[in-house]
């Protein structure tokens, strides 16, 4: 039941009809208010893409207007759950909007190579691995130069992530759309599979840190403290079990690809 600007509580599905029928803007307001909330929800699971690139007001604004469009799109005829769908194309949107932005990924990869040998030479030296500090005092930068340096390539690595899924997401997008196929369906269940049988591939180091980040939607410096590691040496971590995904899931769609040809 939503609460509309008369004052008047009505059934979500009587709302969306008479929006349908009248594309009345005070309707559309309304709807906009009630699914609000997605677009929080989502700006906060991808606080690790977006973090260093732009702040949480523009990502959400982002996302307010991604959700306009979808309410202008969204077709009350196909048996579609609008909250999947919104989703969806909210999230690509934010993706897309941190994609463009101005940052360099070049300098950051460079970057961020730098504090890898730094590491490497100082776990010889040391017999051990390095903490964040070492390193930093090793590079003569302070605190904050080195945390922005990890957080980047950490950033990256996962944005390049979110991009794939993105786009094996977009077989389940035509489902939830209401036009898939019975083999799209198939073929979206087998891509979840295929992406839980990855994750279960991997160590037991890169399972946890995963399990952390997505599940318990931990931040790099609290994964780091629960590990009793660096935010460098979690950073590195990560990345690894992303690339093993990312084969993993681009051999699913090379593969999907071949057999729709035939």
């Amino acid at each position: 039941m939503i609460l509309t600007d008369k004052n008047q509580f009505i059934p979500e599905d009587e709302l969306w009809e008479q929006y349908y029928a009248t594309r009345d803007i005070h309707i559309r307001n309304t709807i906009i208010e009630r699914y609000s909330y997605l677009v929080k929800i989502i700006a906060l699971k991808l606080r690790g893409v977006y973090q260093q690139y732009g702040d949480v007001e523009d990502i959400v604004n982002e996302g307010i207007i991604a959700l306009m469009d979808v309410i202008e799109k969204f077709d009350i005829t196909k048996n579609t759950k609008f909250e999947t769908y919104a989703s969806i194309r909210i999230r690509g949107s934010i993706i897309d909007y941190v994609r463009k932005q101005d940052w360099i990924p070049r300098k950051v990869k460079s970057d961020y190579k730098v504090v890898k040998e730094a590491e490497d030479s100082l776990s010889n030296k040391l017999g051990r691995a390095p903490n964040d500090t070492e390193v930093a005092e090793y590079l003569k930068m302070d605190m904050k130069e080195y945390n922005q340096i990890v957080n980047n390539a950490y950033g990256t690595s996962i944005l390049s992530f979110e991009e794939l899924l993105g786009e094996a997401n977009l077989m389940e997008t035509e489902i939830y759309s209401g036009y898939a196929l019975p083999e799209q369906e198939v073929e979206s269940k087998e891509l979840h599979n295929n992406l839980i049988e990855s994750i279960n591939n991997l160590n037991e180091k890169e399972k946890l840190v995963v399990s952390l980040y997505y599940k318990e939607e931990l931040k790099l410096k609290e994964i780091a403290d629960i590990l009793n590691i660096s935010n460098s040496r979690v950073s590195q971590i990560h990345t690894s079990a992303l690339q093993k995904l990312e084969k993993s899931i681009k051999s699913y769609l090379n593969d999907s690809i071949e057999k729709n040809k035939r």
